[in-house]
């Protein structure tokens, strides 16, 4: 549950707080009609996530960053653009900064936000919802409860910042709005670089290798910021309203402008409330989904005649035991055995398609379980293809020995070659 809420909330909050607290400071000053051009460039920015999300489920062979590497080309010029755009638009009338050309610039950063946030909200389901974990158990209800509890509270999070932002003065509204943006900016100009240097794309000097780590090492504080300034945006609204003066011509003019008040200030309260709640997710919640869980160390096996045989008396317990084999090119292969019942055995690699070789299985409370997403095997399902199952590995049972031949192990190897 947690591991699935963490990694939603990561993900979607900070874009979540940008997009609401960007349409508020729009409709406050009357540029345009900011919902039509966000709605459409959000449908498109869906639609590409979607269709990544498709391709890298259905065939493995799509490499995230050069998706990433793409979208970002097109999105950080249009940030820019945006910038430029909300700077020109303080010294203009609402009519004479309302133009086409910013409606655009709105409809391609929606659509880039869109693209570059969702396909992993898209990808998580498939880990869990086929064939991974029973439907029917509790498992399966907790990783959904924290996977859709990490959208709702986004979605809140969006239309919260969109209700504080239409009411925060304008002098204090832009130029947190216009910090936020360059904090998201900052994150986004961060991992590009590391994308550039990770894949050779820019020449791999020791000075950018170093700042480049030093960023990311402290990536956590430019998020921090943004949570920071929202929240510094809700206690200016809640200032303002504990300031204001009711008044009207009638007591039914001054109560309706009473509970309008009264009504920001809870707005403001409920958005500190989840600013707190994203900053205890991005650090304790963080710190505690990455722990990392202790493993058994591999056992390396014997080999006879290009066949490892692995004594039946060694893995009939009914818990997880984990193997390494050592390829002709010096690579060790993972794998996993385990016995399902009284005549059947779970064997695969300590590896699969979803998370690939970084990951693995350990043993928690006599359950199977992926060091990387926490995601509970089905035991009767380990052995078989899908979501994240360990990679099916071929043996065969010659009582007193499970024998795997090393040529199945061999031909896995590119999968632990990093």
């Amino acid at each position: 549950m947690l591991h699935f809420f963490v990694l939603v909330f990561e993900t979607l909050l900070a874009v979540s707080i940008l997009l609401g607290s960007l349409m508020g400071f729009v409709w406050q000053r009357s540029l345009f009609e900011v919902r039509a051009p966000v709605k459409y460039g959000a449908l498109l920015g869906i639609a590409a996530a979607v269709v990544l999300a498709g391709l890298k489920m259905g065939t493995g062979f799509i490499v995230r960053e050069y998706y990433d590497l793409a979208v970002l080309s097109i999105m950080l010029p249009f940030e820019f653009l945006l910038l430029f755009e909300l700077f020109r638009s303080r010294f203009l009338s609402s009519e004479q900064a309302s133009s086409t050309f910013m409606r655009c610039i709105f409809f391609a950063v929606a659509a880039t936000w869109a693209a570059y946030a969702l396909p992993d909200i898209f990808i998580y389901p498939s880990v869990f919802a086929v064939g991974v974990v029973q439907v029917a158990s509790s498992e399966f209800v907790f990783i959904v409860v924290g996977y859709a509890a990490g959208l709702l509270l986004c979605y809140l999070s969006c239309s919260t910042a969109y209700k504080i932002s239409s009411a925060v003065p304008l002098r204090a509204l832009f130029p947190l709005c216009v910090g936020l943006l360059v904090c998201y900016v900052t994150q986004q100009m961060i991992y590009l670089g590391q994308i550039l240097i990770g894949r050779g794309l820019l020449p791999r000097y020791d000075w950018a290798l170093d700042l480049i780590i030093f960023l990311l090492n402290n990536a956590i504080y430019v998020y921090l910021l943004i949570l920071a300034l929202s929240a510094f945006l809700a206690c200016v609204l809640w200032k303002s309203c504990k300031r204001s003066v009711i008044f009207g011509s009638n007591p039914a003019e001054r109560r309706k402008q009473r509970s309008l008040v009264n009504k920001r200030v809870r707005s403001s309260y409920f958005y500190m409330l989840l600013l707190a709640l994203g900053a205890i997710t991005i650090t304790a919640g963080h710190w505690l989904d990455n722990r990392k869980a202790e493993l058994s160390p591999p056992v390396a096996m014997e080999v006879e005649d290009g066949l490892v045989k692995i004594p039946l008396s060694m893995v009939s317990d009914g818990h997880l035991h984990r193997f390494v084999y050592t390829t002709k090119s010096g690579v060790k292969v993972r794998y996993i055995v385990i016995r399902k019942n009284e005549s059947a055995y779970g064997v695969g690699l300590d590896a699969c398609d979803v998370c690939g070789a970084s990951g693995g299985y350990y043993e928690r409370k006599t359950q199977v379980v992926c060091i990387l997403c926490d995601v509970v095997m089905n035991k009767a399902t380990i052995g078989f293809a899908g979501g994240c199952n360990p990679v099916p590995l071929a043996f065969s049972l010659k009582d007193p020995f499970l024998i795997i031949d090393t040529e199945d192990l061999e031909a896995e190897e590119s999968r632990f070659a990093y």
